[in-house]
């Protein structure tokens, strides 16, 4: 189920089935290439509309995600990590988060709160995005979609990308005549 999830996601995100294929052949380093295509690209290929039904799937939705099978005990990583994981998992998941947003996060998730739990992760790890306007970096839909998380998440890089250019200094396209190429140092040389 989890190369399901994963692979719709993936799709929802943008990539194409032919690079869908690509990217789960040389992950499965231990499937000969003829076993690939027997095995596993039929699957990709329906899901995207190009086998079976011939009707191209999409994504699962939050909801989708936290009704349906829950992750088994050892090697499944699929589901929605704020209903499945328990608290430790996720708090370790959370390192990155300062600790009153993680308690908060935390809190949302034993109350059930799962897709608020979401979109406050979100909010912590992109500070600026409730400032930002709504169509520069859609936060409505975030706990709702694994892929509306992406997207804004993406949206809000390129936002302060652009407003880094915007401060940066203007470059010149005229160089000094005593400018020099700087030598990378000895230590980022590795030996041969």
């Amino acid at each position: 189920f989890g190369r399901l999830q994963y692979g719709l996601f993936l799709k929802g995100a943008g990539l194409d089935m032919e690079n869908a294929i690509l990217f789960f052949q040389r992950h499965f380093t231990a499937v000969t290439g003829e076993q690939f295509q027997k095995e596993y690209a039929y699957n990709i290929r329906y899901n995207y509309g190009k086998e079976g039904k011939r009707q191209s799937r999409d994504p699962y939705s939050c909801t989708g995600l936290i009704q349906g099978n829950a992750p088994g005990t050892r090697g499944d990583f699929h589901g929605c990590p704020y209903k499945h994981y328990d608290v430790d998992h996720l708090s370790t998941l959370l390192n990155g988060v300062n600790l009153q947003d993680k308690k908060e996060i935390l809190s949302l998730k034993k109350a059930g709160h799962f897709g608020l739990a979401c979109h406050k992760q979100f909010v912590s790890q992109h500070p600026r995005a409730l400032e930002l306007p709504s169509d520069v970096v859609p936060i409505d839909n975030i706990g709702n979609h694994p892929n509306a998380w992406f997207r804004a998440s993406r949206a809000y890089r390129a936002a302060m990308a652009e407003e880094q250019s915007k401060k940066a200094p203007a470059m010149t396209s005229t160089a000094s005549p005593a400018a020099k190429p700087v030598a990378p140092s000895s230590a980022a040389i590795s030996p041969v």
